[in-house]
């Protein structure tokens, strides 16, 4: 039987492996507790659980587009870390760079866009593993790949 933690365990684990990285923890926090809100950000992993499972659900414009069932702890707390990360990452590169992507924005170039690369791997390499060996692998296209719906 799985061993399925609560939301506040989950948080608290995230923002103990969080704390290892460059980030400001204050931003970290406001990350993690977005698991919390009732309201869903778009594209953003939002985990539930059931007796032995998590459901993770991504949405879109209020909708469900992505739902998965997973029974392994360490996976559901990667799948958050990678859309933390990238976020925050996202975020300081903006700032950075002195845009704000509704007023002005960034050119994409490869040089902004390594620049974000970077910042991510960076942020795993200070985790360490298991994190850093799916981060680096693809591991979170695997799990944000659908599957084909069941046949009743």
């Amino acid at each position: 039987m799985a061993n399925i933690r609560s939301k506040p365990e989950i948080a608290k684990k995230l923002l103990q492996l969080l704390e290892r990285t460059s980030f400001s923890r204050e931003q970290m926090g406001k990350y993690v507790n977005r698991l919390f809100e009732s309201f869903k950000w778009e594209g953003v992993p939002y985990v539930e659980s059931e007796k032995d499972t998590y459901i993770v659900r991504i949405y879109e414009r209020g909708m469900v587009m992505l739902e998965k069932r997973m029974k392994q702890t360490e996976e559901v707390i990667y799948w958050l870390l990678e859309d933390i990360i990238f976020t925050a990452a996202h975020v300081e590169l903006l700032e950075r760079h002195g845009v704000d992507n509704k007023q002005t924005h960034l050119n994409y170039t490869n040089e902004v866009t390594q620049e974000l690369v970077q910042s991510v791997e960076k942020a795993f390499q200070q985790i360490g593993d298991p994190y850093l060996h799916w981060h680096q692998m693809g591991k979170r296209q695997e799990l944000e790949k659908m599957e084909p719906r069941k046949k009743r």
